[in-house]
C-alpha cells in the first residue's frame, strides 16, 4: 500500500513536472515569439525613420530681422514667422500652462506615456474612429519635425519610436524649448514668441495669464481654437487650460477668475512684408534684394539674421513726407481727373455704410477686443486723420456746396483755395449725388477734394562721410507699386547731368573765367542732318564765362565744352565718379541724353563734396546670424577714404612728362576703356589717371572743391535758388528733360547730400513749366529742412591750403597743357578716318558749319534730352 502510494505520487509529481515544463515551454515561446515579434515590428517601423540625434542641431526656420541706425525694427522676413526662444528666456507659468494643458506627465514620462494612450483607446473604441491621440508633448515633436500629421497607426507606432529616441538623446528641457519653439499657434505665428507678438503685439515675458492660456490652448487645433475666426471655441480652451492649471496647483481660484475677466486686444497678423515699417517699404525691399543675392532664400528666410542697416529713421520718415507731400502738390497742379466711380442716387446711403465699415476695418488693423461683450456696440467712431486721404460719397449739394459723406460723418467739400488750387477750384462745381471721390482731411480739421496721383518720384540720401544710406523712397505708393525708381528706374538727368561736363573740362583746362561764345551753332550730324542745340527759352548771351554756363545751365556753351573735350574722355571721366549705366558718345551727351539710375547720380555728386574722393553707397552695415555670428560688416571708417602725400594746388596746367600714371586707378579705369571701347591719348590718360590724383580719390580735391562752389552757386543765384529757403549754406543743379518728361535736384549741404527725380513711369510730358527746380527742388528742400533740423550750419570748407583768392583762375587739379582736343589733334587720332567704323560715336571734321559735328541723336531716347536747361 506504502510502494503504491509512492507510486502514484510519483506518478503525479511527473506529470506536474511534464506540464510545468510545458508552460514553461509556452512562455518562453511567447516571449520568444514576442521578442521577435517586436524586433521585426519595430525594425520594420524604425527602418528609413529621421536620425533622431540630428534634433541636437536642429535649426527651425526663423523669421530675419531688419534695424535702422538706431536698432529700430523696420522689417522681416520670413516663411514661417518664428522667434526663436532659448530655455532660460522662457517663462516658467507658460512652460507650465502648455505641459498642464497638453502633457501633465511631461516630466515623467520617457516619450511615450501608456496612460494617455489607454484613455485615447477607450474613447476612440467608443467613437468608432479616432478622435484622440494621447500624445506627449515629445510624440508632438516628431509629429511636428519629422513625420506627417495624418492619424494613422502606422504613424503613431512610429511616433512611439522616435519619442524614445527623443527622450534618451535630449533633456527634458531642451525637448520642452524644441516644443515651445516649433508648433504652429495660428495667425501665422510658430512658437510662442511669434504668437505672442503676432496676437498681443508683445514679447512672451509681457504676457498675462488670460494671453498665456489663450494661446496654451491652441497646438491641437490652432485655426479652431483661434480667437479671431472661432471667439466662442477659443473661450472655451482658454477656461479648460486655466482650469487644468487650477487642478495642478499653479494657479489659484482667484487668479482664473481674474483671467477669465480680462479684456483682450487681439491683432491678426498679416504676412511679412505687412511687418515692415511703412515710411521703409521702399528700403527694406531693396535690403532683401542685396542680401538673398549673397546669401540665397534660405538664409535669407529661414536663418534668423539680424540685419543691421544704415537707413535712420527720423530721415526716412521725412523723405516719405516729402516725396508724397510733392507728388500729390503736383498732381493737383495738373488738375481733377474726376470721381473714382458713380454710383445709382438710390444706392448713396447703402454705398456710404460700406465706405464706413471700409474705414473702420482699416483703422482697427484687423484689431479686436475679446471676448466680445454682447450687449456692448461695436465702437463706430472713426478717427479721421490730419493730411489723410479718405473716401467719400457725395450726398447732395445746397447753397453752393457739396455735401459728402465720409464714412457716417455728413459733411461739406471745403472750397479750395483759389490761388494754390487752381486746377481743382472748379472740380467742386462739377460733382453730382452718387460720386465717390477722393477727400483729404486737413489740419483745420475740415475735407477737401483729392485724387490718387498718377505721377511718380523718388528720393536718394546718404551720409558724405560715412556712404551710409540714411533714406531712399522708391516711388508714391509701395503697396501698388514695388518697383523702385530710385535703384532701377533708367531715366535721362538732363541738365542734372552738367557737373560732370564741367568737371571734366576743368581737368581739361578751363577756368571759371574761361570765355565759350554763346551763339547759334549747327553740328552735321549723321550723313546729311544737322543739329541745333537751343538754351531754354532761346536766345543766346553771346562770350559767357564757364562759371555761368553752369549757374544759369546754359545749353549752347555745354555742348561745345564736349565738342571740345571729348565725348570719350567724358565718357571715361564719368566712369570715375560711379556711374555704371550704359553711356552713348554723342554730343547730345552733354544735356543728359545717356539715361542714369538717382541712386548713382547721389554718390556721384557726393564726390565732389568728399574733395573727390568715391564712396560706394552702404546699405547694410552688419548682418549677423541667429546665434550673433557676424557673418558680414562694414565697420565704421572702413569705407574708401583719401590719403596719402599732401595736395599741392596747381594754378595752371602742369607738362606731360611731369606726371605718372597711378597704376590702381588706371587698372579700374582699363576695364571700362575695353567695356565703352573709348579711344584716349596718352594726355587724357594721365589726366584721367595721373598720379596728380592723390591715393584714395578719383579726382583731386582742387577740381572738387571748384565744382562745389559752381554748385553752390547754382542755389545761391542760379536755377535752384528755391533751395535758399533752407537757410543754410547748399550746393546742387536742376535738372529737366526735353518736353519736361522728367525732373530732377541734386545736391548736398556739408553733412547730407541727396538726390530726387520725378516724372511718370512712362515717357511723357509732365505739365507745362514742371521744371527741377520748379517740380524736384521743393522736394529736396522739405526733406532737407527736416533730415538737416539738427545739423550745425556751416559753410563749405575748402582744402587745406587752397587758394581761395585765385578761384577764378584755377583749371582742374589734374589739368595737363595741350589736352583739350583740339581739331588737328583731333584729326591725328584718326576721328575722320574712324568715321566709318564709329561714325555715330565719333566727331568730323566739319566744313563750313562749326567747330564739330556731332552724331544724330536719332533713337527716341536720345532725342529727349535736356533743352530746357533746368
Amino acid at each position: 500500500m506504502h510502494h503504491k502510494f509512492l507510486t502514484t505520487s510519483v506518478t503525479i509529481l511527473s506529470g506536474s513536472l511534464r506540464i510545468f515544463k510545458l508552460i514553461l515551454s509556452l512562455i518562453a515561446g511567447i516571449i520568444l515569439f514576442s521578442t521577435i515579434a517586436f524586433v521585426t515590428i519595430y525594425f520594420y517601423f524604425a527602418r528609413g525613420l529621421p536620425d533622431i540625434r540630428s534634433l541636437e542641431d536642429y535649426k527651425p526656420p526663423v523669421l530675419g530681422q531688419v534695424y535702422s541706425d538706431d536698432g529700430t525694427e523696420i522689417g522681416e522676413f520670413w516663411t514661417e514667422c518664428r522667434i526663436f526662444l532659448p530655455y532660460e528666456k522662457i517663462p516658467k507659468r507658460v512652460i507650465q500652462a502648455f505641459v498642464a494643458s497638453e502633457d501633465s506627465r511631461f516630466w515623467e514620462h520617457k516619450g511615450v506615456d501608456m496612460r494617455s494612450i489607454a484613455r485615447a483607446f477607450v474613447k476612440n473604441l467608443k467613437a468608432g474612429d479616432i478622435r484622440q491621440g494621447g500624445s506627449t508633448i515629445t510624440q508632438q515633436i516628431t509629429r511636428s519635425i519629422l513625420l506627417t500629421p495624418e492619424r494613422t497607426m502606422t504613424r503613431k507606432i512610429k511616433e512611439a519610436i522616435l519619442a524614445t529616441r527623443i527622450e534618451r538623446t535630449l533633456d527634458k528641457e531642451q525637448i520642452v524649448t524644441l516644443y515651445l519653439n516649433q508648433i504652429f499657434l495660428g495667425n501665422r505665428a510658430y512658437g510662442i514668441g511669434a504668437a505672442a507678438r503676432n496676437y498681443f503685439h508683445k514679447t512672451v515675458s509681457q504676457m498675462n495669464l488670460a494671453e498665456t492660456a489663450l494661446i496654451a490652448g491652441m497646438p491641437s487645433a490652432p485655426m479652431l481654437f483661434s480667437p479671431l475666426s472661432h471667439p466662442e471655441e477659443a473661450r472655451q480652451r482658454q477656461m479648460h487650460v486655466l482650469n487644468r492649471m487650477v487642478e495642478e496647483d499653479i494657479i489659484t481660484e482667484d487668479e482664473k477668475k481674474n483671467a477669465l475677466n480680462e479684456k483682450l486686444t487681439i491683432y491678426a497678423a498679416g504676412v511679412d512684408k505687412d511687418m515692415t515699417m511703412p515710411e521703409a517699404a521702399y528700403f527694406v525691399e531693396h535690403v532683401r534684394r542685396l542680401v538673398k543675392e549673397r546669401y540665397g532664400d534660405d538664409v535669407l528666410y529661414h536663418k534668423g539674421l539680424k540685419i543691421h542697416s544704415t537707413m535712420n529713421v527720423d530721415m526716412q520718415r521725412a523723405a516719405y513726407k516729402a516725396v508724397r507731400h510733392g507728388v500729390e502738390k503736383l498732381d493737383r497742379r495738373q488738375g481733377w481727373r474726376g470721381p473714382i466711380e458713380h454710383v445709382d442716387p438710390n444706392d448713396i446711403l447703402k454705398r456710404a455704410e460700406h465706405i464706413a465699415k471700409e474705414l473702420l476695418i482699416k483703422q482697427n488693423g484687423g484689431k479686436i477686443t475679446w471676448p466680445a461683450d454682447k450687449s456692448e456696440r461695436p465702437t463706430d467712431v472713426i478717427e479721421f486723420v490730419p493730411d489723410t486721404k479718405y473716401k467719400a460719397i457725395v450726398t447732395g449739394g445746397r447753397d453752393g456746396e457739396t455735401q459728402i459723406a465720409v464714412g457716417n460723418v455728413n459733411t461739406v467739400i471745403a472750397k479750395p483755395d483759389p490761388k494754390d488750387d487752381r486746377a481743382f477750384a472748379p472740380a467742386g462745381k462739377n460733382l453730382k449725388a452718387g460720386d465717390v471721390v477722393w477727400v483729404r482731411r486737413t489740419e483745420k480739421g475740415d475735407f477737401v477734394l483729392a485724387q490718387e496721383p498718377l505721377v511718380q518720384s523718388a528720393l536718394f540720401s546718404m551720409d558724405p562721410h560715412t556712404a551710409d544710406v540714411k533714406a531712399m523712397i522708391g516711388g508714391y505708393d509701395f503697396a501698388k507699386s514695388e518697383f523702385n525708381r530710385a535703384t532701377q528706374a533708367l531715366r535721362q538727368p538732363g541738365s542734372a547731368f552738367k557737373p560732370f561736363v564741367y568737371s571734366a573740362g576743368l581737368d581739361k583746362g578751363y577756368t571759371y573765367n574761361t570765355s565759350i561764345l554763346d551763339a547759334p551753332t549747327i553740328y552735321v550730324v549723321g550723313r546729311g542732318q544737322t543739329w541745333s542745340p537751343k538754351n531754354y527759352g532761346g536766345g543766346h548771351k553771346g562770350p559767357t564765362p564757364f562759371r555761368n554756363a553752369l549757374v544759369f545751365s546754359r545749353n549752347v556753351p555745354t555742348v561745345k565744352i564736349v565738342a571740345d573735350i571729348g565725348t570719350h574722355y567724358l565718357a571715361a571721366y564719368c566712369r570715375k565718379l560711379g556711374l555704371t549705366s550704359p553711356i552713348d558718345k554723342y554730343l547730345s551727351m552733354a544735356l543728359g541724353a545717356n539715361s542714369v539710375y538717382l541712386s548713382e547720380m547721389v554718390p556721384a555728386y557726393t564726390t565732389f563734396l568728399n574733395e573727390g574722393v568715391y564712396k560706394t553707397p552702404i546699405f547694410i552695415r552688419k548682418i549677423e546670424d541667429a546665434k550673433g555670428n557676424v557673418l558680414e560688416e562694414v565697420k565704421e571708417g572702413s569705407e574708401a577714404k583719401g590719403e596719402g602725400r599732401e595736395q599741392e594746388f596747381i594754378s595752371k596746367p602742369r607738362n606731360a612728362g611731369e606726371i605718372e600714371m597711378r597704376t590702381d586707378l588706371f587698372d579700374e579705369g582699363k576695364l571700362w576703356i575695353e567695356k565703352d571701347k573709348l579711344v584716349l591719348s596718352d594726355l587724357e590718360l594721365k589726366t584721367l589717371y595721373g598720379n596728380e590724383i592723390p591715393p584714395g580719390h578719383v579726382i583731386t580735391p582742387q577740381t572738387a572743391y571748384l565744382m562745389v562752389n559752381l554748385l553752390k552757386g547754382v542755389v545761391e543765384g542760379g536755377t535752384g535758388t528755391r533751395v535758399r529757403a533752407l537757410g543754410k549754406p547748399a550746393a546742387g543743379k536742376t535738372g529737366t528733360t526735353n518736353d519736361e518728361t522728367d525732373t530732377w535736384f541734386n545736391g548736398f549741404v556739408p553733412d547730407l547730400s541727396a538726390g530726387v527725380w520725378v516724372g511718370y513711369d512712362e515717357i511723357k510730358k509732365i505739365g507745362s513749366g514742371e521744371t527741377g527746380g520748379h517740380t524736384a527742388a521743393p522736394i529736396f528742400l522739405e526733406y532737407m529742412i527736416e533730415a538737416t533740423k539738427d545739423m550745425e550750419p556751416k559753410d563749405f570748407k575748402p582744402p587745406e591750403g587752397f587758394p581761395v583768392g585765385r578761384i577764378a583762375t584755377l583749371t582742374g587739379g589734374s589739368a595737363i597743357l595741350g589736352s583739350r582736343i583740339g581739331l588737328e589733334e583731333y584729326a591725328e587720332r584718326g576721328g575722320a578716318d574712324r568715321a566709318g567704323e564709329f561714325f555715330e560715336e565719333d566727331l568730323e571734321a566739319s566744313r563750313g558749319t562749326s567747330e564739330y559735328d556731332a552724331p544724330a541723336p536719332s533713337a527716341p531716347r536720345r532725342e529727349s534730352f535736356d533743352e530746357s536747361g533746368y
